[in-house]
């Protein structure tokens, strides 16, 4: 039986060499139907950047995203509230 994600699954990823942190979450297609407006207004800060390069979309409706920040952890928080 398949696990159906309902909340977004987010990691801070750490360079092994250069110790550069990114984000990387990934959206479920349920949580992307229900919060559309909130999805658009985190990746809107000013304090997130990433390209089109940074961001994977899958048929479902899901997608998946790297981005940078000052503080990652802190963004990351923000989608849970």
């Amino acid at each position: 039986m398949a696990v159906v994600l309902t909340l977004p699954q987010a990691q801070i990823l750490i360079h092994q060499v250069t110790g550069a942190k990114t984000g990387r979450v990934y959206f479920p297609a349920i949580f992307v139907a229900e919060n559309q407006d909130s999805i658009k207004t985190w990746l809107s800060q000013d304090d997130i950047s990433f390209g089109e390069r940074d961001i994977k979309y899958y048929s479902d409706g899901s997608f998946r995203i790297y981005f940078k920040s000052s503080n990652i952890k802190k963004q990351i928080g923000k989608l849970y509230k």
